[in-house]
């Protein structure tokens, strides 16, 4: 139990830092924004072959989705980027762990903080999306799902939150960490991109293979295609997924996830803690 209260402690504490930052709440105002202002949109586009009546009572996913493929994903790389670093660069680290807290309690407690509060913001942007989707399009279907779409969402942003915790941790420096996790998530966007059209063009399914195995095709897809197997929706409000795809996706996250925990672990776990930086 003292162990449980300590690790307690320290997740109260990485809340009260992370949310001193306002870069997180004005990446969460613009998350909001850009939900509201797709939905505006698409409610412009109603009776359109671009939205029809039957898409209607599925827009709540669209809402939910919006944001979730860079806005969530900033936020848990800004989030994670400086959970480990700043401790180091404000030489904070060496006090913390001075006090009666083993290693172990103390990277959990940050990881666990951490992520907690990624939770919460996705929790957020999800019910914004639900309230927007019935204020523009009336009843919606399948809404009972939408805990499970929060879960989704938030089991699918561990990959780059894991990531950028790793970078954080390893190179002690919360600037670059965020900038080597934001650029790798752009990075593996654009060859991802490119390895779906060299499939699509040379008919190769290699190509199509190996951008599976890029974070972002299941940090990104992992959501929909979880509600493609759960609701009986227009084969155009949702992506084409299969049973093996959707364990593919589940698989590939824990996978990154785990090994990026791991390598962060190791090294706080067999390394000195340093001194405040530079």
């Amino acid at each position: 139990m003292d162990a449980l209260r300590r690790v307690a402690v320290i997740i109260g504490y990485e809340w009260r830092r992370a949310l001193a930052k306002k870069k997180i709440l004005a990446l969460l105002i613009l998350a909001i924004a850009f939900q509201t202002l797709i939905m505006i949109g698409f409610s412009q586009l109603v009776g359109t072959i671009f939205l029809t009546n039957e898409i209607k009572p599925f827009m709540w996913i669209y809402g939910v989705l919006q944001g979730q493929g860079l806005f969530v994903q900033l936020i848990a790389i800004i989030v994670a980027g400086s959970s480990m670093a700043e401790e180091y660069e404000h030489g904070t680290a060496d006090i913390l762990l001075s006090k009666p807290i083993t290693r172990v309690e103390y990277i959990s407690g940050k990881f666990l903080g951490g992520f907690s509060l990624l939770a919460m913001v996705e929790a957020l942007t999800t019910f914004v999306g639900v309230v927007l989707s019935l204020w523009f399009f009336g009843a919606q279907s399948g809404l009972q799902f939408a805990p499970l779409m929060f879960l989704a969402i938030a089991y699918s942003s561990l990959i780059f939150f894991c990531l950028s915790f790793m970078c954080s941790e390893i190179f002690r420096g919360s600037t670059l960490a965020m900038l080597l996790a934001f650029g790798i998530f752009i990075a593996s966007t654009v060859i991802g991109a490119i390895l779906v059209s060299l499939s699509s063009l040379s008919g190769q399914h290699l190509y199509l293979y190996l951008s599976e195995c890029i974070p972002t095709w299941a940090a990104t897809s992992f959501p929909s295609f979880l509600m493609s197997e759960l609701i009986t929706a227009p084969s155009t409000a949702l992506p084409v997924a299969d049973p093996e795809t959707l364990y593919l996706a589940t698989t590939i996250i824990a996978v990154y996830t785990i090994i990026f925990l791991l390598i962060a672990a190791y090294r706080l776990l067999k390394t000195d803690v340093t001194k405040k930086t530079a």
